[in-house]
């Protein structure tokens, strides 16, 4: 029977043993994990979405699709070829850097969704591994997994936009336009939501199986159509414990900070401002490096949890809670069993 305390407290203890992941959870943070959260929050939030929309109307604005953006850029170099050469060499070092950053990422979620499996399934308990080796795993799926990325962002985006969209016609009256939000946001959330669920598993499926990029969708739908209700279970819970999670690691950053202020208002009397200037800067990078290394953590658990239903999913199927309450003919409508 799958048990859900049962997956987290494994994960968390596998997350905890083994430390290096914490490297590989920081940059895949920056990914998927967490994006039921974000689809939420992105929704709900009028500000923030008119900001957005905003920032991206701006940004149009400037001219950077436009001809004579190109033709500022020609004059330049022939104006002044030392500031036009100086131009090519930041744009190069700024892309290479985000494609540096892009590959790291990517890597890292490919590195720590193969690492999680080989724990779970008892094949890999290590402590000390190269990090060259780990990186060469990441190798392997880059470019499936960029996609499926890319994907799951552009979808989510474009829902999201649709749900939120009511509320940006100017000519529309509050009334429709929040009735319009409403009904899309009932209809179009959970298949954003729904949308992420299924590109974890496609995205599981072409690491852990080396599946093609259309057998990976295929088998990632199968798995979530008769597992659906498990996921959302999980996600759920998930975002209860990483809600209570940030509020501690905030509480905790806050109490480790708290010494060094002091210190610092008594260094005043006795030292000089820069002493205790100085000791307040120390506190801040002792809070944030807790931060970033429990944030770290935080994102290496929920990873690994995904990754344990994935493998007890495909291995030997499960029972979400909800199923285990309905009525056998009920559970057959709700429930979609390939």
């Amino acid at each position: 029977m799958l048990s859900y305390r049962q997956i987290l407290k494994r994960s968390f203890a596998i997350a905890w043993k083994n430390k290096y992941l914490w490297f590989f959870g920081l940059f895949a943070s920056f990914l998927s994990i967490g994006a039921e959260y974000k689809i939420l929050m992105r929704s709900t939030d009028r500000d923030a979405i008119l900001a957005w929309f905003s920032g991206w109307q701006n940004f149009i604005n400037v001219g950077i699709f436009k001809g004579a953006l190109f033709v500022s850029i020609f004059n330049i170099f022939g104006n002044n070829p030392l500031v036009g050469f100086l131009l090519i060499v930041g744009v190069f070092i700024v892309l290479t850097l985000l494609a540096f950053v892009v590959w790291m990422v990517v890597s890292s979620q490919v590195v720590l969704v193969d690492n999680a499996k080989k724990i779970i399934k008892g094949i890999k308990d290590a402590t000390k591994v190269s990090l060259h080796d780990e990186i060469k795993i990441g190798q392997a799926s880059f470019w499936p997994v960029l996609f499926f990325n890319i994907l799951v962002k552009v979808a989510v985006s474009v829902l999201v936009f649709l749900i939120v969209s009511p509320l940006l016609f100017i000519s529309l009256d509050a009334v429709t336009a929040n009735i319009l939000y409403i009904g899309l946001f009932i209809i179009l959330i959970p298949a954003a939501i729904f949308t992420s669920f299924i590109i974890k598993y496609a995205i599981a499926y072409v690491i852990l199986e080396r599946v093609s990029l259309k057998k990976a969708l295929n088998k990632a739908w199968l798995l979530f159509r008769g597992n659906w209700i498990i996921s959302t279970e999980l996600s759920l819970i998930l975002f209860l414990l990483s809600f209570l999670s940030t509020f501690v690691i905030l509480m905790a950053a806050t109490i480790i900070f708290v010494p060094f202020f002091l210190f610092a208002i008594s260094f005043i009397q006795v030292f000089s401002a820069m002493v205790s200037w100085l000791t307040i800067i120390l506190g801040i990078f002792v809070a944030a490096f807790f931060i970033i290394a429990a944030g770290s953590f935080l994102a290496t658990w929920q990873t690994i949890s995904w990754v344990h239903l994935f493998v007890s999913l495909t291995s030997h199927g499960g029972e979400s809670k909800l199923e285990r309450l309905l009525p056998e003919k009920l559970k057959n409508i709700i429930v979609f069993k390939k």
